[in-house]
């Protein structure tokens, strides 16, 4: 069966979503391995803790996913 996952990321001209289809039923693996290679931690940005998580290189902030 064909799963979605998809990424939801936030940048400056709002929401963005990326949409993977995969064989299988671990949509949350698929979904941390599209993130540990695309993305990057950040604990704070500029010294405020308020912007810590997950960046693309391009600024984008990761928001979360969907599996369907």
């Amino acid at each position: 069966m064909k799963y979605a996952v998809i990424i939801l990321l936030l940048s400056t001209t709002g929401l963005e979503e990326i949409k993977l289809k995969y064989d299988g039923e671990n949509c949350s693996e698929i979904a941390n391995a599209w993130v540990d290679v695309n993305m990057t931690y950040y604990p704070h940005i500029k010294g405020d803790p308020k912007l810590q998580g997950f960046y693309t290189d391009k600024n984008k902030l990761l928001l979360g996913w969907i599996c369907n």
